[in-house]
Parts: C-alpha cells; structure tokens; sequence
C-alpha cells in the first residue's frame, strides 16, 4: 500500500465515521461501554483516552471505571520524543490543555503503557487480524514498541471503535503492534492466542 493509499483510507474512514448520527453514536457508545467492563475491576489499571474530533467517546467507560475503583490512567504528550507517558487521574489531578495539539490532559503521578493492565486504544480504522491505523502520529506506536520483543509484556491492548472502522486490511509496518481486542458496537473480538 503506498503512501497515497494510506491517506486515501484515512479519509474514507473519517468520512464514514463523521457520518453517523448523534443516535447512532450514542447507541454504539452505550454497547461498548457495557462489553469493555471486563477489564475493569478494583485497583486494576486501567489505560483511557479522551476523545477528539468525531472519535468514540469512551466518557460512559470512564463513569464505569471510577464506579468499579480501578486506577485510571490518561495519555500525556511526551515534551519530546513520541513515548507517552500514562497520568494517573484522581480527585487532586490538575487538568490543562496541552499547546501543540490541543488536547486534555491532566497531571498526576505517570507511568509507562508497559505497566497498566489494560490498555484502550484509539483507533482510526483496524483490520480482520487486529491491526490498526492510528491518526499518523506515532505515539501509541512508538509507546508500544517493546511488544516486538515481548508479545505478551505489558497490558492487554483493547482497540475501541465504531463498525464502520473496520476495514479488511491496513498498511503495516514493522513496528505495529497488535490488538489483543477489539470492541465495536457488534460485539468483542479477539486477536491471537495470548
């Protein structure tokens, strides 16, 4: 897949994505609320995001989570480099917005992807065998990078989406890192046999 063909099935999947309606998403939002519970449990930790642009909003799992006492934990944009750190949100986190994309974060105490018990992973689009298509910025890839050596290390990463971001096959690269699961509003799926 070439370069222009990434770009291309970006643009498709936004599109088919900024299509659905308020009701269409906040069904799909619902269901996967109530499917992604699995992975939250007291005092586990659990790895969310907050949403941007027409992406899910995982705002129902975040209520889930704090209702259940797992450990939330935040992205933050590294000031260099593209390993996020992981923010623990509780009552004293200061949140703020992070300059040079915008985004919501909040500050606490961090850690590492490698060590949280699940991780929720936005996507953009994902295939049959598990892998996704970030935004383009590397982040999650280059914070997920240790599973090229050890598959099994780390969280389980739980990809969350709509129906309609599901293509049969993404561009990959050497570096891409595999979902353990994907949740949609059709259901869980499971990649691979960890």
């Amino acid at each position: 897949m070439t370069p222009d063909d990434k770009i291309a099935l970006r643009r498709q999947i936004r599109r088919a994505r900024s299509r659905l309606s308020p009701a269409q998403r906040r069904r799909a939002e619902r269901r996967i609320a109530i499917l992604a519970q699995r992975w939250l449990a007291p005092g586990k930790r659990v790895g969310l995001y907050l949403s941007s642009a027409s992406e899910l909003d995982l705002s129902l799992l975040l209520a889930a989570a704090v209702r259940r006492r797992a450990e939330i934990y935040l992205p933050t944009l590294p000031a260099r480099g593209r390993r996020l750190w992981f923010s623990r949100l509780d009552e004293d986190a200061r949140w703020y917005r992070e300059p040079r994309h915008g985004l919501i974060e909040c500050e606490g105490p961090v850690l590492r992807a490698e060590r949280l018990d699940v991780l929720f992973v936005p996507l953009l689009g994902v295939d049959d065998a598990g892998y996704r298509l970030g935004q383009g910025g590397g982040y999650y890839d280059t914070s997920l990078a240790y599973r090229r050596r050890s598959p099994l290390r780390g969280p389980w990463l739980v990809g969350v989406g709509f129906d309609c971001q599901r293509v049969p096959q993404v561009p990959r690269e050497d570096w891409d890192a595999r979902l353990d699961w994907l949740v949609t509003e059709s259901g869980r799926r499971r990649f691979g046999a960890r």
